[in-house]
Order: C-alpha cells, then structure tokens, then sequence
C-alpha cells in the first residue's frame, strides 16, 4: 500500500496563522466593532437632518449637539419621572400587599404566600437603582459613540473611496458609492421604522394606561416605547412598573395592566413589527420574525437590536457584488 505524503507550504502555514490571528483579534475588539456599527446607524438616520441643516447654513457640529442633548434630555426626564415615582408605588404595595392578596385569594379560591411576592418587590426599588447606576457607568461607552457617528458624518461624503478596493477598476467608484447610499437607505430606512414602531408602541401603552386609569400614564408610555428598541425582552422590562402601580389602585387594575401588556405584545410580535418593516425595509414579515429570533438566539439582547440592521447590511452587500460573483462564474 502506497504512502502519500501531504505537504503544506509555507506559505499556507502564514495564511493559516494570519486568519487565526486575525478571527482572535476581531473577538477581542467585536464590543468596538459593535460601538463603531451602531455610531453608522446613528450616522445613517441623522444624516437626512444634517442635509437639511447644510442646505440652510446651520454648522453640523449644532446639529449634532442639539440631537444629542435632546436624546440625553429625554431618556433623563423619564428616568427622573419614573423612578422614583415606581420605588414609592412599590414601597406602598408592599404595605397593602397583605389586604390585596387576601382578596385574591377569594376571587381564585386559592391561598398565596404573601412574603414570596414581598421578599421579591422589596428588592425593586434597589434592582432599579442599580440599573440606573449601570447606566452611568457605561458613560464612556455613549460618548464614545456620540464622537464616532459625527466624526461619520463628517467622513460620509468619503466612505466610498475605503471600499474602492473592492470593486474592479471598471466603475469602481460609481459602484460602491452606489453600496454606500444603497446600505444607508435600508439601514436608515430600519432607523424609521423602529422610531415609527416606538411611537405606535408608545401611543398604545399610553391609552391603555389612562383607560384603566393607572398613575404615571405618561412616563410609564415613554419607557415602553423606548424599550421597544430591545426586542421580546423591552416589553416585558416595561409592563412590570405599570403591573405594579396598577396594583397599588387595585388587584383588577394590575390584572388589567397585565392583560394589556399581553395584548400589545402579541400585536407588536405577529403584526405591527412586521408589516412596519415591510414598508420601511421591503423585508418579508416572516424573515423579520426570523431574524430577530436568530439574533436574540446567538447575541441576547444586544443580538436583537442589531439582527435588522447587520441583516440589511449583509443583504445589500452581497446584491452590490452579485454582478461580479455572476461573472467570474461565467
């Protein structure tokens, strides 16, 4: 029986190392990867704004300043509002839980532990505490990123000469200008849908609140929609302070507040996030669902704001390369 022998040349051997280097160097840096693909879909949907202000000679710096400022004056008035607003609703629920839980126990004919849900709300108040203190701690990491999308949008009239080397000389130029606008209109056109989709989320939560006539309609409403940026998981984080209000009005007004987060998230599931990013994206209801399934699946939370985005991107890209790929198969 003949031996073969296999050989590997040197200069597979540096291919190999250099790929294995390099897939480790991407895993180390993939949270700056992340921070930089983020400051592009903040550069994409403010880009519109910054044409517009050019137009009429307002500097891109007061821009970007006023957006940012805006944003940060926003997400701090609710925070402010809410709060502490849900740290006191929680403490008095925690003194009448006995009387409510009581009068459960008559409407269901079934006897609960009150100190396993007290135990648990008593610890509200500090959970929340806690999360806001992340927030700040992350502070670094949001002003990095402010610097990142305007220093793109800076370079946006140039982005397409870092791709040109990808492209044969013939119309090279024209072709991946052409990737740039086509990735920044399905990516910004996502931007739209999902501030679209914040509000109708927003607006919904917000009636249904008053309707059942929980405290802090208007800030609890803001929170939801907002947390709509964090799919399956930001609904749920939102329904529990209106839960909890609602319970300190009354068992039925905490089961309504349940019963219309579950409303407004099946809705929000298998209806409105779909058909919106039909419209804003031209994709296919069910490839949505499924991208953002997949998305939550291998990168969690993080996964599944980006799966739109990262998917549109990959989508575009390989549409841009298609005609090459078409022809050095023919």
């Amino acid at each position: 029986m003949e031996t073969k022998k296999v050989e590997i040349s040197q200069k597979t051997i540096v291919f190999t190392f250099s790929l294995v280097l390099g897939l480790w160097f991407i895993y180390q840096v993939r949270s700056i990867i992340v921070l930089l693909f983020i400051a592009f879909i903040l550069m994409t949907a403010v880009n519109p704004v910054i044409k517009l202000a050019k137009k009429i000679k307002i500097p891109t710096i007061i821009v970007m300043l006023v957006i940012y400022f805006g944003l940060i004056a926003l997400i701090s008035t609710v925070i402010a509002s809410l709060v502490p607003a849900v740290v006191q609703q929680t403490i008095d629920l925690t003194l009448v839980l006995p009387t409510y839980m009581h009068n459960l126990e008559d409407m269901f004919n079934a006897q609960f532990d009150p100190n396993v849900v007290g135990n648990y709300l008593s610890s509200v108040p500090s959970n929340l505490l806690k999360i806001a203190a992340g927030a700040f701690s992350n502070i670094m990491n949001i002003l990095a990123l402010f610097f990142m999308s305007y220093y793109l949008v800076l370079e946006r009239p140039n982005l397409h000469r870092y791709l040109l080397r990808f492209f044969d000389n013939r119309n090279a130029e024209s072709r991946a200008e052409a990737l740039v606008i086509a990735v920044e209109r399905q990516v910004g056109g996502w931007v739209r849908g999902e501030l679209f989709l914040m509000a109708i989320i927003g607006l919904m939560t917000y009636l249904g609140l008053q309707a059942l006539g929980i405290p802090y309609a208007l800030p609890l409403a803001v929170i939801a929609g907002l947390l709509e940026a964090v799919p399956n998981l930001g609904p749920t984080i939102a329904a529990i302070p209106a839960i909890l209000i609602g319970l300190t009005v009354s068992p039925y007004v905490g089961l309504g507040a349940l019963i219309l987060s579950i409303v407004i998230q099946q809705l929000e599931n298998n209806l409105i996030v779909p058909k919106i990013m039909e419209s804003a994206t031209g994709t296919e209801p069910l490839v949505t669902i499924l991208v953002l399934l997949v998305g939550f699946t291998l990168g969690g939370v993080t996964g599944a704001i980006l799966a739109m985005p990262i998917y549109l991107t990959i989508k575009t890209v390989i549409k841009a390369f298609s005609p090459d790929l078409h022809r050095e198969r023919s």
